[in-house]
């Protein structure tokens, strides 16, 4: 007889939330081709047009949510964490493992 392995209770359909304020919580878009259509958009990017920035927001969170934070008119830093926030909710990691790799990668530039 076959082994069979379980993993039902692993697999869901939520998707993970992004918070920026009280009033603020974002549904971010985790399925396998939204990260894939990221994953390409990051690949032919230019990481040093900020308007990547907008893009690769606008791919998990939907256009309306893109322009309400551009709207915010935040400083570059904070989006700088918005950014570290998706990957972690993407990759499944806590935010603090995702801006302590973003360092490092950043660090050895």
């Amino acid at each position: 007889m076959s082994k069979i392995i379980d993993i039902s209770a692993k697999l869901t359909n939520e998707r993970p939330k992004l918070k920026l304020a009280e009033d603020k919580i974002y549904e971010i878009d985790d399925r396998k081709n939204t990260i894939l259509q990221l994953n390409q958009k990051m690949q032919n990017a230019d990481l040093n047009d900020l308007n990547v920035i907008d893009e690769m927001i606008e791919v998990v969170l939907g256009k309306e949510v893109a322009k309400e934070i551009n709207d915010m008119n935040l400083p570059i830093v904070a989006y700088q964490s918005i950014l570290i926030a998706i990957m972690a909710a993407v990759t499944g990691e806590e935010y603090e493992a995702a801006e302590a790799r973003f360092h490092k990668e950043t660090a050895g530039q």
